[in-house]
């Protein structure tokens, strides 16, 4: 499984500040790409919240993106364009979402068949017990692609840690048992 993590792409002190404000902005329940044009999604399927970022963080993290995007085509062999425009997400404690693929599947033909490597920027710290700033449960695991898949590979970065993936990868994001589990998630497209 093809799984590149680049750590320090934000510091403590911007992961910190960024959950700061994130925490302060009210959200709505995450939708999916799909040909409905609501995006809605079932609540066994995903539970998370979708925070509505101020258009100058949005920007400013679709740069540091950007500044990695040529480490992230030499590290999967592949010539990418553009990102999509980041989602900041928040999981807290019961949220989830199941084994999934972001994109680039044979028998999806909506938006998603575009998408060819799928990025996350963790912003929260991982813990087995509750303390403050940190989240329990919620991890990043991968099953491999729909054409060979795998054995479960969980991660648990360090915040400001971008993990990427090909956007075909199978993966979830298991049950949060405490706090808060705040993520950047962004695809670039070919």
């Amino acid at each position: 499984m093809n799984i590149m993590q680049i750590g320090g792409v934000l510091d403590a002190g911007e992961c910190a500040a960024m959950r700061g404000e994130l925490a302060s902005i009210a959200g709505s329940a995450a939708t999916v790409l799909s040909r409905d044009a609501s995006g809605s999604v079932l609540a066994q399927v995903r539970r998370t919240t979708r925070i509505a970022c101020p258009t100058a963080i949005s920007e400013h993290i679709q740069q540091r993106l950007m500044s990695r995007k040529p480490q992230i085509e030499a590290h999967f062999a592949i010539s990418l364009s553009a990102c999509e425009t980041p989602q900041f997400l928040r999981y807290e404690t019961g949220d989830f979402f199941v084994p999934h693929q972001d994109g680039n599947t044979p028998l999806v033909h909506d938006e998603s068949r575009f998408r060819r490597i799928s990025v996350v920027i963790f912003l929260s710290e991982p813990s087995d017990s509750p303390t403050a700033g940190t989240y329990g449960g919620g991890s990043l695991v991968f099953h491999g692609t729909h054409a060979a898949p795998s054995g479960p590979v969980s991660v648990n970065p360090a915040p400001g840690t971008l993990v990427a993936f090909r956007s075909e990868t199978t993966h979830e994001v298991t049950t949060v048992t405490h706090g808060e589990r705040y993520t950047i998630v962004s695809w670039f497209r070919t």
